[in-house]
This record gives structure tokens, C-alpha cells and sequence, in this order.
């Protein structure tokens, strides 16, 4: 059967072998430690490199260019130090903040790459202009005693362009050049990784994730049976049925930006945004049948910044505040609000049922099939409680998308420490057998 999304992994970590689709909702279950947090990481990051690749690239670049910008800002910094002009001072650094912001927003590099040649044509003309004037020889290279200020200009430069080679602000044309010859690089070899997508970029990603160099076996992902990613290629392809990924592997990750997880920072910017709000029926489901309450962002001047939990008897709440189990309905009824959630994105939950009551247990399953059913959202799902596998699958026969909803279990090799993960269709029962294994438990070590 072709499948519009599936994802292959072996010898990963604790996964021996996945195979899994994901066409609808998909769930897997097994054992602490088996590899469902393993594989809900690589399939995010896959699809965040090959959805957002270009930005990628640019924040790359950004980072290359970003020393560049810091150069150009110590000289304008010592002649104007000098001069003592401030509004000159507050027009570069005006300049210094389109050309951040553009690189962005701009989808043309020859415009990008304009604008910073202007910029350093300013600076040299400045640095010129001042040192040309036979009154001011501290920036000038002396034959016999060169000045704090050209030794540590010169190094600097010599730091920025890694290159052996001494520079002389005596001829300060030629640095400046060689300065234009970096930035226009940088450029060249950005435009050339957004045409080719180089897979390296994603396996740069995979190693910075899980800190190891050691890549699976194999990984990769296809579209209608076609390879989107495999990291045994040297491109990667383009998308079509997922332009937005989404991880939630706990609502504790709300307002929390300074975290080591990338991903916890890619759902606060989500949340923020809501440049695409709209309305919907399964907010107000949210609202009026699970939480009693709205939340909001308030950017208002006194209310700091800060995620609101309006309760339907008046009361407002720090969302920060409230319960956990609120957090968790709350992050789902702001991405829904901010217009997140759509047949392009896919959510993924690692276990998505922590923290909350099990009557909530459902509610949460009813949400995830009804965001499905009528805004076509893909699920991938990572859960070892029994009483998230009944809902997801019994909700789903009733909502008429079980055809689209699979089970798989991650069932652990003999004397190994290694999982394979066994298609289950819609069958849970298999699941129910290995939650059973703490049934026996119970009886085991309480009677």
C-alpha cells in the first residue's frame, strides 16, 4: 500500500527496526526505553531540516556573518568614539539592524548582498575619511612603532578571515576587500546549499540532537513511497504533505525559550504567533467542555508578557500557575487559535497523556482524532497507557478515521537490549498483553 508518510530506521540506540506509516494517527507503544522517544526526535528533526531548510541555511550564515557585523561595528565605534557624533553612532547602528533583520525576511541573496556591501563601503569611507586627516595618526602603521589600535585591528581581522596571512591597515583598501571577498563567499556557499540541499545539513542536526556522531544504519523518510530524506544520499527533497512540525513532550516547556531543546523554543514561537488566528469549533470544544476557561497571550504594557487562563467565572490566571493538566489543553487551544494546526502539520506527542486525570486521558484522545477528522492534522504518538490506546482507537471507529489511524508495539529481542517495532493495523490487543506484564506484577509482589 502506498502510504503518504512513512519512516524507516534500524540500529538506532535502543530501535533495532521501525517501519512505521504515518497517514492519519499513529501510535506507538512499548517499555520505558525502547526507542519511542528516539524515533519521535529523528522524524521532528527530519522534517524540520526539510520543511525549513532555507532557514536553516540563513541562521548559518547569520552565524558566519555575525563576527563580519561585529568588525564593522569596532570601527565605526573608533571613529565616531572620536569624532563624538551620535547621530552618526545611531544610523549605523540603525543600518547594522536592517541588514539582521533582512537576511530573514528577504528572499533575494543579490539584495542581501547589496546592502552589505553598502554597509562596508560606509565603513571603510568613515575610517578613510578619518584617517587620511594628517591630525589623527593613531590608526596609521608607523615603520618603526605600529599603534595598539592597528595591531589590534589587524588581528582581528586576521581572526575574522582565518587566514595566516598579516594584514596592514596602512593600506586599509585592500582589508576592506578582503572583507567584501568573505561576506560574498558566505553568500555564494548559502545559495548553493539552498539549490542542493546537501543531507549533511540534516546529519550536522541529528549529531548536535543526541550528542554522538554514531548515525542508524539506516534512516530515512518517503512521501508516496519516494525518499524525501535518507542519509545515505547526498540531497534531500522538498515536502509536500507536511510544511510544519510540531514536538510536545511536556507542557512544563511553556515560556521556557534558554532551553537546551530546540524544539521547546520552536513551540514558544508558535504560541506567539498568531499572525494566522482564526476561530475554530474544536477551540471552543477546548473552552466550554474540558478546561471551562480561554487562555490568551497578553503583550499589554502592564501585564508583562505573559500567557493567560481566563476561567469561565471571571477569574484570570498566569497560565504558568494553573494546573498541568490545563497546560497541556491549553498549548493544543492556542496552536489551534494561532492557526497552527492544519493538514500540512504534524503534531508529534511523546506521551501525550503525562499529567493528566484519566477522565482527561480521553478527552485529550478525542481531541487529537477530532483535529484529524476535520482539519486533517497527522499525528505521531508515543504512549504506554491503556487507557490513551482504547480512546485513540475506539474514538476514532466511532469518528469514521480508524482506516487511517495504526498501532505498533515495540517489542524487545531476546537477551538484547534492542526493540523492533511490529505493525499492529488497528489490532491493540498485542498492546493490552504487555500491559498486562504489571497486572502480573501487582499480583506478584501484593499477594
Amino acid at each position: 500500500m502506498v502510504s503518504n508518510l512513512r519512516v524507516r530506521t534500524e540500529k538506532f540506540r535502543a530501535v533495532n527496526s521501525a517501519d512505521i506509516i504515518i497517514d492519519g494517527i499513529t501510535l506507538v507503544a512499548g517499555e520505558n526505553g525502547c526507542g519511542k522517544s528516539t524515533i519521535s526526535k529523528l522524524l521532528y528533526f527530519s522534517f524540520k531540516t526539510v520543511s525549513n531548510f532555507d532557514r536553516l541555511v540563513k541562521d548559518k550564515l547569520f552565524s558566519n556573518l555575525r563576527e563580519v557585523l561585529r568588525f564593522l561595528e569596532i570601527f565605526q565605534h573608533e571613529v565616531v568614539l572620536i569624532q563624538k557624533d551620535k547621530r552618526l553612532s545611531e544610523d549605523f547602528r540603525r543600518e547594522l539592524s536592517d541588514v539582521r533583520r533582512s537576511l530573514y525576511s528577504s528572499p533575494n541573496f543579490e539584495e542581501e548582498v547589496r546592502k552589505w556591501m553598502e554597509l562596508i563601503d560606509k565603513v571603510e569611507y568613515l575610517f578613510g575619511n578619518y584617517n587620511n586627516k594628517e591630525q589623527h595618526r593613531l590608526f596609521q602603521d608607523d615603520s618603526k612603532v605600529s599603534s595598539p589600535r592597528i595591531i589590534r585591528l589587524n588581528r582581528i581581522l586576521k581572526e575574522l578571515l582565518d587566514d595566516p596571512e598579516p594584514y596592514s591597515f596602512a593600506d586599509y583598501k585592500d582589508a576592506f576587500n578582503q572583507v567584501r571577498k568573505f561576506v560574498q563567499n558566505k553568500f555564494k556557499e548559502a545559495n548553493g546549499k539552498i539549490i542542493s540541499r546537501p543531507t549533511k545539513i540534516f546529519i550536522d542536526e541529528l549529531s548536535n540532537v543526541f550528542s554522538e556522531s554514531k548515525l542508524p544504519k539506516r534512516f530515512d523518510v518517503l512521501e508516496y513511497d519516494a525518499s524525501i530524506v535518507d542519509i545515505d544520499k547526498q540531497n534531500l527533497s522538498i515536502p509536500f504533505t507536511v510544511d510544519k512540525v510540531i514536538y510536545l513532550d511536556t507542557p512544563m516547556m511553556l515560556s521556557i525559550t534558554d532551553s537546551p531543546n530546540e524544539y521547546w523554543k520552536d513551540l514558544n514561537d508558535l504560541l506567539l504567533d498568531d499572525s494566522q488566528a482564526q476561530p475554530n469549533e474544536i477551540s471552543e470544544i477546548i473552552s466550554s467542555q474540558i478546561i471551562n476557561g480561554d487562555v490568551e497571550y497578553d503583550d499589554s504594557l502592564f501585564a508583562g508578557d505573559e500567557f493567560k487562563f481566563k476561567r469561565s467565572d471571571g477569574l484570570i490566571f498566569n497560565l504558568l500557575d494553573v494546573a498541568t493538566g490545563i497546560k497541556s489543553f491549553s498549548i493544543l487551544q492556542l496552536l489551534l487559535k494561532n492557526g497552527h494546526l492544519n493538514e500540512k502539520t504534524l503534531l508529534i506527542i511523546d506521551e501525550p497523556e503525562s499529567h493528566l486525570h484519566p477522565q482527561w486521558i480521553i478527552e485529550y484522545a478525542r481531541i487529537i482524532v477530532l483535529l484529524n477528522k476535520k482539519f486533517g492534522v497527522r499525528f505521531f504518538l508515543a504512549s504506554h497507557n491503556p487507557d490513551m490506546v482504547s480512546a485513540i482507537r475506539y474514538i476514532s471507529e466511532k469518528e469514521g478515521v480508524l482506516d487511517n489511524t495504526n498501532f505498533y508495539l515495540a517489542v524487545k529481542e531476546k537477551q538484547k537490549f534492542t526493540y523492533n517495532y511490529e505493525y499492529l493495523s488497528n489490532n491493540i490487543d498485542p498492546i493490552f498483553e504487555s500491559f498486562n506484564i504489571a497486572i502480573d506484577r501487582i499480583n506478584k509482589y501484593g499477594a
